[in-house]
């Protein structure tokens, strides 16, 4: 039986999913491997039930622009933010 090779995350995964759980008490975040070194970001608190999409969106990015060094900042796939009511 061939084995599967576990690959770790880049660096960027941790540093992101760490900042965007900081966003509220409640943020729950899940990452999505999408392919190579890309990842996907769902964000989830109650928080953006109070904000408009481009608010949401300002507020994930200028996190993701302070902690993900420029080189790996375009392999952030996505951040969706979801409110839980959106759910």
């Amino acid at each position: 039986m061939a084995k599967t090779a576990v690959i770790s995350p880049p660096s960027y995964v941790g540093l992101l999913e760490t900042a965007l759980q900081r966003i509220a008490a409640d943020a729950k975040v899940s990452i999505e491997h999408i392919r190579a070194n890309r990842y996907r970001f769902i964000v989830i608190s109650k928080k953006f039930s109070e904000m408009s999409h481009p608010q949401r969106q300002r507020l994930v990015w200028s996190i993701a622009d302070k902690v993900v060094p420029p080189a790996d900042l375009l392999d952030v796939g996505m951040i969706l933010t979801i409110a839980p009511s959106e759910l």
